[in-house]
């Protein structure tokens, strides 16, 4: 049987200089040094340390060894000289079976290329599907005993990501390369009360997380982990919904957590009212996964009264509302809010860009180009002619659909000119203008209006065929 590595990588940076204006430079080093190295996708380098002159902005740097990929995004300015270093760890755990090593992957799908013959192939692949129970409980039996080669992933208590108002204790799991062949979230959150949270705070900064697996419909994923030292299972939870009265439910909603990010327009091919690009931090908070459909929206005026909103007949259900106006979509999170005890609002810009960044730096979510099936938008879908079905298109790395295109989306916050710090909070009832903020493109934009910096505004009053929302809970 051919031996198969799997990769995954340590990475390391700092700050060693400055280079020369309107450039940088980037300082790089593999462990071990004979990895492809690619800049904007177009090979630059076979082997490291090596220095590569960087024009300012955004750059896509994916490191190539052996079938497996490492990518990272860098944000270079004028004159910076950055060092990195990527340590490449050969970590394909395996257990003896019949007197040969096999490996978690092969027990979930085994692969033809890995046999002389088509007859060895099928034979071991009866033996795996016939034994495969056994070999999981033996994996998890040594990821029991610890055994740092056979964790599935290392979880990060994140300082900056704790916010204890909220009463949410966020986790992030960092899977190793190995284990990303499966169904498995990229980032995972879990819920604790403050004394709790406080508890496992004060056990450390950083703690390895021990995934148990088990085997469902076919596929291999982590069911919940234990955090070294805490007598405790949580399970991984980063979604909810909030209970409506007749047994019916609010939308969905995803936790994400607190960070810092820089806001505006990172790669300069945005617009004016994008400036200035500036850090801001943003606490933890819930945010609907998707677009608030006619569905959650009728539930609210068949509750109060109100005329339904117009639909155009492109079909109402799992449609993203339309035709309502910022005063509307306020009223529904304040009807929201009583119904379920809860805080809901609609997101200030701020919140709205970090978590439709989700970590990102480039114009769109997934990367500088609009590309095909991303996105509902003017000259980037051809399979729908307005409004589509939520969660038609792949959500962002914090699990939210349609953050680009579709509809845009009205925020809390009163719009200006220029980043003056109204972003970062809703309109208050004596707010000078009446303008708020919409964000993310729609079914009607051109994909420059779908960057995660782009912003417009509306009347508060007015109502728009491409117009909808999504809601926050604190």
């Amino acid at each position: 049987m051919k031996k198969l590595k799997f990769y995954t990588a340590l990475l390391i940076s700092m700050s060693i200089g400055t280079a020369f204006a309107g450039e940088g430079l980037l300082a790089l080093t593999t462990v071990p040094q004979d990895a492809e190295i690619y800049v904007d996708c177009q090979l630059k380098a076979q082997t490291t340390p090596v220095i590569l002159p960087l024009t300012s902005g955004n750059h896509q740097i994916d490191i190539k060894k052996n079938g497996q990929e490492v990518r990272f995004n860098l944000l270079m300015t004028d004159g910076a000289v950055i060092s990195k270093k990527l340590v490449l760890i050969d970590s394909p755990p395996s257990l003896f079976f019949k007197g040969k090593k096999v490996s978690i992957s092969e027990i979930s799908d085994p692969k033809r290329d890995s046999f002389e013959t088509e007859a060895a192939f099928k034979a071991r692949r009866k033996d795996l599907l016939e034994n495969r129970e056994a070999l999981i409980k033996a994996f998890n039996q040594a990821v029991q005993q610890h055994d740092l080669n056979y964790q599935a992933g290392v979880a990060y208590l994140d300082k900056q990501a704790y916010d204890i108002k909220s009463k949410i204790f966020p986790v992030h799991i960092e899977w190793k390369a190995w284990a990303k062949v499966f169904d498995l979230p990229t980032k995972s959150y879990i819920f604790a009360t403050v004394d709790q949270a406080k508890a496992l705070w004060q056990e450390g900064q950083e703690k390895p997380v021990f995934i148990f697996l088990s085997y469902k419909d076919n596929q291999i994923k982590a069911s919940k982990f234990m955090l070294t030292g805490i007598d405790k299972k949580w399970p991984i939870v980063n979604t909810f919904r909030d209970n409506l009265p007749n047994k019916q439910f609010g939308p969905k909603m995803v936790i994400i957590p607190a960070g810092n990010f820089l806001m505006g327009d990172i790669q300069g091919a945005g617009y004016q009212n994008e400036q200035p690009v500036h850090q801001v931090s943003v606490g933890s908070f819930a945010i609907s996964a998707y677009e608030i459909t006619f569905a959650d929206y009728d539930l609210f005026t068949q509750a109060t009264g109100r005329e339904p909103l117009n639909d155009q007949g492109w079909g109402r259900d799992n449609r993203p509302v339309i035709n309502v106006s910022w005063d509307e979509a306020t009223a529904y999170v304040e009807w929201l809010s009583e119904q379920t005890g809860q805080n809901y609002r609609l997101p200030t810009e701020a919140e709205w860009e970090y978590a439709a960044r989700a970590g990102t730096t480039t114009q769109y979510w997934w990367g500088n180009e609009i590309g095909t099936d991303k996105a509902n938008c003017a000259n980037c879908d051809e399979q729908w002619d307005y409004t589509a079905p939520i969660g038609s298109f792949a959500p962002n790395p914090f699990g939210l659909y349609d953050t680009a295109g579709n509809v845009r989306e009205w925020t809390c916050s009163a719009y200006e000119k220029e980043y003056k710090g109204k972003e970062l909070r809703c309109a208050s009832a004596n707010e000078e203008t009446q303008l708020r903020v919409v964000r993310g493109g729609s079914w009607y934009n051109w994909p420059r209006q779908l960057r995660s910096a782009d912003r417009s505004w509306k009347a508060a009053d007015i109502r728009v065929n491409n117009v909808g929302f999504r809601i926050v809970r604190r």
